[in-house]
């Protein structure tokens, strides 16, 4: 489905999340003439996620915590080791 500018902004409002991040899961739907069946749209839009979650880890006061937290300890412990 198709949005305006106008409604992406007040979904994104409306939602409590970035409106960019909206436009990228709406853009993993687009044809790709390297996966015309498809098949890869789910992979994109979980690897949209995940980047979105690691980001706001990343930026909270406390990134390893945070990550943590959000249950990406693998990463919270490479980057309390480095």
């Amino acid at each position: 489905m198709a949005y305006t500018d106008d409604e992406l902004r007040e979904v994104s409002r409306r939602a409590g999340v970035p409106k960019g991040y909206l436009q990228r899961l709406l853009a993993a739907e687009d044809p790709d003439p390297q996966d015309p069946d498809g098949n890869n749209v789910l992979a994109k839009k979980l690897t949209i996620i995940f980047d979105h979650h690691v980001a706001k880890c990343l930026a909270s006061s406390d990134p390893v915590g945070a990550l943590r937290s959000a249950g990406f300890t693998e990463v919270a412990d490479a980057i309390a080791e480095a």
